[in-house]
């Protein structure tokens, strides 16, 4: 399988939907910046780390079809164009991140011709690509390192080569893991309302060759209790200065039992996931999607219920929390005395 975004020769974006995944793999061609804003809004590409990345790839084709502009136009239009595609998805802080860096490029280059800041856009969207995937393998290494032989270890939603363009962040850590420890067993949540889990994580623990097993949100409790988990781990979506993390939704309540059960609960994300503009979790705005993804499943109606809520996120305290994973090491026990060093480690 290919990456899961590229530029093709004639600098076309491909991004392939993960909506059709395991059961189809499909590229849908991007020529335009909505199309890429459809496709993050829709979940064809989902994860912190990819949502960055598809947003730098965005930024790049924001500039499409402005070549005859004046350039104190095209300025304008570019800057509408990057917060369009900045607010695709509210929770995730890489998106922003990301756009931010096009945005200082514009600053930095006022007056500059369409072809040279359509160079720099192209440079930039490269780049981000790049650094985020040598990141990914940083967390996976740091990561592996939490793991000895035969343990079983309980993973939520998809963080794996899906989310990112390297290995993955939580999953990435197990892969490494796997690679270096005997007997490793994963527990995988199916992720309701859109089956991350089962449709992406099982799909890529089998392209991997990892002992997985597929499990309800709701029997997660059980399974902590009476497999024995020796750990659990997560990705994120924002991480405040004090280490709140916001995450896949039903994330919160398995760091409780996991806390109940003594069991070490970690978070994997780069350092661009921390919003250091976020003093804690109760600023974090969580994205409120369709009833429509809770009433069916499959396209199929199976609820009529008139009153649904459907919070794609939530948030964990960080005194749930065991550690961050990220690519400059593990932060144990996260606390704004800690994350705020790395503030200017970011690339």
């Amino acid at each position: 399988m290919r990456d899961i975004i590229y530029f093709s020769d004639s600098k076309t974006v491909f991004v392939l939907d993960q909506t059709l995944l395991p059961f189809k793999v499909h590229y849908v061609e991007a020529k335009s910046y909505k199309v890429v804003i459809k496709l993050i809004k829709n979940l064809s590409i989902r994860g912190a780390p990819a949502i960055g990345v598809a947003g730098s790839f965005a930024a790049y084709l924001a500039l499409r079809g402005l070549s005859r502009k004046p350039k104190d136009e095209l300025l304008n239009i570019v800057i509408g164009r990057l917060r369009e595609i900045a607010f695709a998805r509210p929770t995730a802080v890489n998106l922003t991140w990301s756009i931010k860096k096009f945005e200082n490029i514009l600053n930095s280059n006022i007056g500059k011709s369409f072809k040279f800041l359509s160079k720099l856009f192209y440079i930039e969207a490269l780049r981000i690509f790049n650094e985020e995937k040598k990141v990914s393998l940083l967390i996976s290494r740091f990561g592996s390192e939490l793991f000895s032989t035969n343990n079983k270890v309980l993973t939520h939603c998809n963080t794996g080569s899906l989310a990112t363009t390297g290995p993955g962040t939580a999953l990435g850590v197990i892969k490494e893991a796997n690679k270096k420890n005997k007997g490793l067993q994963v527990f995988a949540t199916e992720t309701r309302p859109l089956l991350q889990g089962s449709r992406l994580t099982v799909w890529e623990c089998e392209q991997n060759n990892i002992d997985c097993t597929l499990l309800t949100d709701s029997m997660a409790s059980h399974i902590i209790k009476e497999k024995k988990i020796d750990l659990a781990i997560v990705g994120a979506d924002r991480i405040a200065v004090n280490g709140d993390v916001a995450n896949k939704i039903g994330t919160y309540q398995l760091a409780i039992v996991c806390k109940y059960h003594k069991i070490p609960f970690y978070v994997a994300a780069p350092l661009s996931t921390f919003d250091f503009e976020c003093d804690e979790g109760k600023m974090i705005q969580i994205e409120e999607r369709s009833s429509e993804e809770v009433l069916k499943i499959g396209g199929k109606l199976v609820s009529k219920a008139s009153k649904i809520v459907n919070p794609a996120f939530d948030i964990t305290p960080n005194k749930l929390i065991s550690g961050i994973v990220t690519e400059k090491g593990i932060i144990i026990n996260p606390s704004k005395k800690k994350i705020i060093k790395f503030k200017d480690c970011c690339y």
